[in-house]
């Protein structure tokens, strides 16, 4: 009787390993919540962030470009070195019908995608020559969600159309173009 037992609890804790195996290994998710589409944050406090950062180089001359987008207000500024000194900021009005479209503009475009393997958590160090793009979602300031991608060629989390997302994020700055066109360093968009 016992082996008979043993037998049933070895043949449960196989399946049981089968399938953690078969359904663990999926480290594609969408985020926030796979129930809850983004424009139903329009009426929060949610931000959308892309952060734009340059070529590895000494604190001195490294540079980023942050747009973060709100409900309220979208805000433009450039960064320098790699503990986020501010040098440029430009705020602008925004309006809660206008956050939902653009929500719901960079969800159709990818933007909730991404690969969460603890690999690719951390973007530093990729792509050193070129640029990374730095795509966040942050609500009453809990992240739930960061990915990124460069503008080389390998690894990447974010799973969306890139150069869609960094246009929807640029045309949030009336101005774009005048205020990156004065400054002597460059991104690759």
């Amino acid at each position: 009787m016992k082996y008979l037992i043993g037998f049933f609890v070895t043949v449960g804790l196989i399946i049981l390993l089968i399938v953690l195996l078969v359904s663990g290994g999926d480290t594609k998710t969408k985020v926030p919540n796979s129930s809850k589409s983004l424009d139903s944050y329009a009426s929060s406090a949610a931000t959308a962030r892309l952060t734009i950062d340059g070529p590895v180089s000494a604190p001195q001359n490294h540079y980023a470009t942050r747009i973060t987008v709100g409900r309220d207000s979208t805000t433009y500024e450039e960064l320098q070195g790699y503990d986020g000194n501010v040098i440029k900021t430009q705020t602008y009005p925004n309006t809660q019908t206008s956050y939902t479209s653009f929500l719901r503009a960079i969800e159709l475009a990818g933007f909730t995608k991404g690969d969460t393997a603890a690999s690719l958590k951390n973007d530093r160090g990729y792509c050193a020559l070129g640029s990374r793009y730095i795509f966040e979602f942050v609500d009453s300031g809990k992240q739930l969600e960061r990915f990124w991608s460069t503008s080389c060629a390998g690894p990447k989390s974010f799973q969306g159309k890139t150069n869609l997302t960094l246009s929807l994020f640029k045309k949030q700055v009336p101005d774009y173009n005048k205020l990156v066109d004065h400054r002597s360093f460059s991104f690759d968009l």
